[in-house]
């Protein structure tokens, strides 16, 4: 079903796309941007695919992440440029975006700096590239600076940085493919070619957050590796794993999101489950103490779609951090840090429990973005948290 979205939030790098960098408590409709199918935030920008398989981009765009051919913000949607065919899914990390074509090709751009973009470029590119020793991928997961393939035989593919294991083939900077990228004066594991992760059994979805991945299998158990600092992982420790281990307390999962320190999970009866960093009330458990197992979101029940974003930074986490849900009667509601405007509910600081977001009409579908520190030196300006709801 094809929409409009509706964004609110931070805007300072024009993520909202409404042609400003005003920052918005309110949802309002962005009017140039018509027949959207689905959207995607990443740390400062959007991506949004349309009925007839364009993509286009809007936000932060220091590193070419919006795939226009430049580096500058865009603060309405502009067109990718260079993809050979229609856009399946995209997504958008934290300085990079990466698409899947209908032909089951993966193509990325943006920052290079932590091999997210594949053996083709490891610095700034403002165009797509084509991500090589990948085909046949139908499905593709977008993490801060790593990414995962899901090809048609159920197998998941990773490439990009792996300094927390989030590559998920195990310990050692020595594995095969491995280099060391230095950027900003800081050093980083990563691998460029996509590599198969061994010993998960059949996925049929995926997610990847800041620095952590997770995966739905076939048979609703879900499988987690990486960066487990706040318990994100939700194992009951917070000690980063560098393979698969078996999400265990949870059942008949249909969907997991990660954001960069906290995870959110969604289940087939339609309740919410939350783990991980929660000093702004991300669990929506009404409290703000950090959780390492999977505990369920009081007062949701009939979801149909989640979303989550932000959390801070490896180094400094705190600050950010909101999650979203899309009940079955259309309603958004969100939960969380409110810093930035990101749950459009007023001037409330911290929103700890699910609370409602107005729209103009019933939504199909949210994404969550946001919440770098403006401290980070590995991004210029990179704002706060924002939200986008499409509505059908």
């Amino acid at each position: 079903m094809a929409g409009i979205i509706s964004s609110w939030g931070d805007n300072t790098n024009g993520q909202l796309g409404d042609g400003g960098t005003v920052s918005r408590t309110t949802a309002q409709e962005i009017k140039s941007l018509e027949g959207v199918v689905r959207v995607a935030a990443g740390s400062g920008h959007a991506l949004a695919i349309t009925a007839d398989g364009e993509l286009w981009g809007f936000g932060r765009n220091a590193f070419g992440q919006l795939g226009d051919g430049s580096t500058e913000n865009q603060a309405t949607p502009v067109r990718t440029v260079g993809l050979p065919g229609r856009v399946r899914t995209a997504g958008a990390g934290g300085g990079h975006s990466a698409a899947l074509l209908e032909d089951g090709t993966v193509w990325a751009w943006g920052a290079g700096f932590f091999c997210a973009l594949g053996e083709a470029n490891f610095g700034v590119q403002p165009v797509p590239v084509r991500v090589e020793g990948l085909e046949d991928v139908v499905d593709l997961a977008v993490g801060g600076a790593h990414n995962l393939a899901l090809k048609a035989d159920g197998t998941v593919w990773s490439w990009g940085r792996d300094d927390r294991g989030q590559l998920g083939d195990g310990p050692g900077s020595t594995r095969e493919g491995r280099i060391v990228r230095s950027y900003m004066t800081a050093s980083f594991d990563c691998r460029p070619r996509p590599a198969v992760i061994e010993g998960l059994e059949p996925v049929v979805r995926m997610s990847a957050g800041g620095g952590h991945s997770l995966v739905v299998h076939a048979d609703g158990t879900a499988s987690v590796w990486g960066f487990n600092d706040r318990g994100q992982l939700g194992d009951g420790t917070t000690v980063d794993r560098a393979a698969p281990q078996k999400l265990t307390g949870l059942h008949s999962v249909s969907q997991l999101v990660g954001a960069y320190h906290h995870t959110v999970a969604l289940l087939a009866d339609g309740t919410v489950w939350a783990w991980g960093l929660n000093d702004g009330g991300q669990l929506g458990d009404g409290t703000t103490e950090d959780r390492a197992v999977p505990a369920p979101v009081p007062g949701l029940t009939g979801v149909k779609a989640i979303a989550a974003g932000g959390g801070g930074t490896d180094a400094a986490p705190g600050n950010g951090g909101h999650a979203l849900a899309l009940l079955a009667d259309g309603s958004v509601q969100g939960w969380g840090w409110n810093n930035w405007g990101q749950l459009a509910a007023g001037q409330v600081q911290i929103v700890p429990t699910p609370t409602r977001i107005a729209l103009a009409g019933p939504a199909v579908g949210v994404a969550a973005g946001g919440e770098i520190p403006p401290t980070n030196k590995f991004m210029a300006n990179p704002g706060g948290g924002f939200g986008f709801a499409l509505l059908g």
